[in-house]
């Protein structure tokens, strides 16, 4: 059996297991490398070459900066001020919590978004008397599209932004606008959808929201303050970390560091809440895909590529949005993302119609908003439903994608007809 036979059998295996989560994603991901250098597709070295260090050393620092967040009671806080700027109405709190789940994720990952936007949205549907659904469904889409547009807003990004060398300023010039865009047209449909549900609710009392202090909620003040500081610090060093020569994964790392120093001894356990099993699953996964490049598969399925949708830009551009978006609907986006990588880099050295931060970028957006499309598109995705499930409340699949996928095509279709007209 060849080498390049093996490596596009285990990259295929690797994948279906993870598609029907059949293992773990990590198990197998692990068990796909070590067969990958048993039969010599690649050596102990490559281990280390083909590992996105960049990558893992963004998603690293991002990981410790929320969590130390989270630790100083900053989610806590920002929930009571949106529910004081809601003045416990309900309609207008479905708006401003999916409104601030997007804003959130575009700097955040969209798991610790959900985890403590649906918490609270159990908490105050429990108060109004009314179906947690809407509020978690908004907070889902809101957060898979406010983490399109930046680079460190959801991991797709982080791979596509690291591994295609596209930069944070690149991101925002181009893809928050239409991030933004859709994200209130996205909250509006949730708004007028269960229009008449929230309208008819009560609001909540007065008294128990004059009660409420967001002073309070702060579980550490100081900490909550340095780490601000450090989150800060760490965005600017992500915009200008070409201009002074520093890696990006450095600044991650940079950022944590920070962080963890300015809190002293108040987040030495931060190492327990880490999610080492994610960053080890995106270790391996880098791996498998380099035996793919390797063999030179990637460079085969190119020029397939060119041959097919080459000849014409605009629709260039629509196949690699829409087949993104629809294949990120229903595998896991991280393993997908890091396969686009290296083909991406292929098919713009093969063709000059269109640039390779275009397409990063195209895919990307793709990526990130297609996951809204069915319950198991996105992590954010299964964390609501979860919740919503450990609370009682059974949401199927005919329930979610009635509800979802209308707008879902909708963002993409807009989204499709703005980057042709404003995409150049």
């Amino acid at each position: 059996m060849s080498l390049r036979l093996i490596s596009l059998i285990v990259f295929i295996g690797v994948y279906v297991f993870i598609i029907f989560n059949i293992i773990p994603r990590t198990i197998i991901a692990l068990v796909g490398v070590v067969i990958l250098i048993l039969f010599g597709v690649l050596t102990p070295q490559d281990m280390v070459t083909y590992v996105n260090w960049e990558a893992l050393g963004l998603i690293f620092g991002m990981f410790v900066l929320v969590r130390t967040l989270n630790e100083s009671g900053f989610f806590d806080f920002l929930s009571v001020i949106a529910l004081k700027i809601a003045k416990g109405i309900p309609i207008l709190m479905l708006f401003y919590f999916a409104i601030l789940s997007g804003l959130l994720a575009m700097f955040m990952d969209s798991i610790t978004v959900l985890l403590f936007m649906s918490a609270l949205s159990l908490e105050v549907s429990k108060k109004l008397k009314v179906s947690p659904l809407p509020f978690v469904l908004s907070q889902i889409t809101a957060a898979n599209i406010g983490g399109s547009a930046t680079l460190m807003g959801d991991p797709p990004n982080v791979i596509l932004g690291t591994g295609l060398n596209i930069s944070l300023a690149q991101f925002i010039k181009h893809l928050a606008p239409i991030s933004v865009f859709i994200l209130l047209l996205n909250t509006l449909y949730f708004v007028l959808y269960y229009k008449k549900t929230f309208l008819s609710a009560k609001p909540m009392e007065k008294s128990y929201l004059n009660n409420l202090n967001p002073q309070e909620k702060v579980k550490d003040f100081s900490l909550m303050v340095s780490t601000l500081i450090s989150f800060l610090i760490t965005i600017v060093l992500i915009f200008i970390h070409r201009n002074i020569g520093l890696p990006i994964g450095l600044v991650g790392l940079i950022g944590a560091s920070l962080a963890l120093i300015l809190s002293g001894r108040k987040m030495e356990h931060v190492w327990e809440s880490i999610d080492w099993e994610v960053l080890i699953f995106f270790s391996t996964l880098f791996v498998i895909i380099g035996g793919l490049v390797k063999m030179n598969i990637f460079n085969d399925l190119s020029n397939f590529l060119v041959k097919i949708i080459s000849g014409n830009i605009g629709f260039s551009k629509s196949v690699f949005l829409w087949f993104s978006a629809i294949l990120s609907g229903f595998v896991d986006n991280v393993p997908f993302a890091a396969a686009m990588v290296p083909l991406l880099k292929n098919f713009t050295l093969i063709t000059t119609n269109i640039t390779l931060v275009s397409l990063g970028l195209l895919v990307s957006f793709g990526t990130d908003v297609g996951g809204n499309f069915t319950p198991i598109g996105a992590s954010a995705n299964v964390v609501g439903i979860a919740t919503l499930s450990r609370a009682g409340v059974e949401v199927s699949w005919k329930d979610y994608l009635k509800v979802v996928v209308p707008i879902t095509f909708l963002d993409l279709l807009l989204a499709g007809f703005a980057f042709l007209i404003f995409f150049k």
